[in-house]
């Protein structure tokens, strides 16, 4: 066997590997913030089961919930 051969080989399969999975994480950081958490991705998933007085329940609890994560970022206090 020819070891210089097999250790080039292995090192090449090693950095495929490795840019593989660097590859995916990449993609999968873009999609979260593009895409949002799985609550957004469900409601988008179930939205057409909806009526439109649903729907517009939905946005404002999905409101009501986003005003309060910021009082708690500002403040640094978790809210009731």
């Amino acid at each position: 066997m020819n070891e210089p051969s097999d250790i080039l080989t292995l090192i090449f399969t090693g950095v495929v590997l490795i840019v593989a999975i660097v590859g995916f994480i990449v993609i999968a950081l873009k999609s979260r913030k593009s895409l949002g958490g799985l609550t957004h991705i469900m409601y988008g998933a179930t939205d057409e089961f909806y009526t439109a007085d649903k729907k517009r329940a939905i946005e404002v609890v999905v409101e009501q919930k986003a005003g309060k994560k910021m009082e708690e970022q500002e403040t640094g206090k978790p809210k009731d």
